[in-house]
């Protein structure tokens, strides 16, 4: 197995730099459009065959030092008897939401991997079949709990304010809830074969700082510790995350993804070295502009970090849909050029 993108968390210098894209298997693929044609988004998620396929489709075309499982970060919400809506063309959803905060308890590891075997069931088919680490994932506590008390689909998600607002208590326990959840649920994912894991908090950009100090840093902390023991990579990822630099960087996880709010330069000039910073080209970037635009600033981000500590090449967040397969060969082939 090639084990570059590992050596990044393991090695203080690496001659190449590792590099993988979210969402690097998705609607920019035309391979992926065609396979949805036939498939809906519920079927690619939940039929392991189907899910592994998707998952090698970006390996096929670019030189990546990693793959992920096709999933979806709102998967988990089924432990609890939610279903998880995907409406073509829009907003995913879980219904019904979560009205009280009884409804949720931390269900055994067994029941997990029950009622989301479909997850294991895909990491089995693709571990035998990769010649780069799989990374696991899931979304993060505060995130998901977005999802669940919301009703049908973000809208600005006004519920969540109103919890933290006025039982903010009760919200605390149900993100205590959520939280062991997704740690048995990491936990399966990596004992199932995952050489690494990334916790995505899509929603922590609509908090202070002083909120973000309070119900997203605990989580990921609880997360990072619980995990150690399995010896595996853990990467945090938030949107606007590099606004939050100053309170991430004390806390000492394996590796951090930041969005593309700050330079890459400056983001690892605050981290601790030990610690890998991934990321952080934007996508809309990569969308809109034209090949050798896009070799330039990659050169630039490039030239910007050289010698200056661990890092992973990746995005600022996920490939964009109708992004150009040109834009994102130039992108992958400049990293890799010397």
């Amino acid at each position: 197995m090639r084990t570059l993108f590992l050596d990044a968390f393991s090695q203080d210098f690496l001659e190449k730099r590792p590099v993988w894209l979210m969402r690097q298997a998705g609607r920019f693929l035309p391979e992926y459009m065609g396979l949805r044609a036939k498939n809906s988004l519920f079927s690619c998620f939940h039929e392991p065959e189907l899910a592994a396929q998707i998952t090698h489709m970006p390996l096929t075309r670019f030189d990546l030092d990693a793959a992920i499982v096709f999933s979806d970060i709102l998967l988990l919400a089924e432990v609890w008897g939610k279903q998880v809506c995907y409406p073509e063309g829009k907003t995913p959803y879980i219904t019904p939401p979560l009205l009280h905060a009884k409804e949720l308890y931390v269900p055994s590891k067994e029941e997990i991997q029950d009622k989301l075997s479909y997850v294991f069931a895909t990491i089995k088919l693709l571990i035998p079949t990769l010649d780069v680490p799989l990374i696991g994932f899931c979304g993060a506590p505060f995130t998901l709990l977005c999802y669940l008390l919301e009703p049908r689909g973000i809208q600005g998600f006004e519920q969540v304010r109103v919890w933290i607002d006025h039982n903010r208590e009760e919200f605390v326990q149900m993100l205590e809830i959520v939280c062991q959840t997704c740690i048995s649920f990491a936990a399966l994912q990596i004992q199932a074969g995952c050489k690494a894991f990334q916790v995505f908090d899509s929603w922590a950009n609509l908090l202070s700082n002083e909120e973000f100090a309070a119900f997203v840093l605990p989580c990921w902390k609880k997360m990072k510790d619980a995990l150690a023991p399995l010896q595996v990579p853990v990467l945090f990822f938030s949107r606007a995350n590099s606004a939050y630099v100053d309170l991430i960087a004390p806390a000492d996880f394996s590796g951090i993804s930041f969005d593309e709010g700050k330079s890459l330069a400056e983001l690892r000039w605050k981290v601790p070295s030990h610690i890998v910073v991934q990321g952080n080209f934007s996508p809309t970037f990569l969308l809109e502009k034209g090949e050798e635009e896009i070799r330039k600033a990659t050169r630039e981000m490039k030239s910007s970090v050289e010698g200056k500590g661990k890092i992973v090449w990746n995005l600022g967040h996920g490939v964009l849909p109708k992004t150009p397969l040109e834009n994102v060969y130039a992108f992958v082939q400049e990293l890799r050029s010397t």
